[in-house]
């Protein structure tokens, strides 16, 4: 009669755990690109706006908007497309990509009424 060691049901299934770590993995690291891929995309949006206002605040007051833009982004982001349509603001802003994600782009738009003739 052979002893019987703690913890062994004699099932034979020891590496079952390693199994069902090796299948989450994957799972796991899909799940952190997304979540990084939706705060990129969050932060680009709040980043967006908040140019698209300042391009608008500067356009009203006779200045360069494309200036205004450009310092308003972060270092990070850029404008990829600016227009002027009926007398407003619109730019485009590419999201950073996050490995195998599509790439995305914000466009904001934003209307001052003019202050100087």
């Amino acid at each position: 009669m052979s002893p019987v060691r703690r913890g062994d049901t004699g099932r034979g299934d020891e590496g079952t755990s390693t199994l069902e770590v090796l299948g989450f993995v994957p799972i796991a690291c899909v799940i952190i690109l997304v979540v990084l891929q939706v705060v990129a995309f969050s932060m680009t949006v709040s980043a967006a706006n908040q140019a698209v206002r300042d391009g608008a605040r500067a356009l009203s007051l006779g200045r360069s908007a494309e200036v205004a833009i450009e310092q308003s982004l972060p270092d990070n982001l850029t404008a990829s497309r600016i227009t002027y349509p009926a007398g407003g603001v619109r730019i485009e802003v590419r999201v950073p990509r996050i490995a195998i994600m599509p790439q995305l782009t914000v466009a904001r738009q934003a209307t001052m009424p003019r202050t100087v003739p």
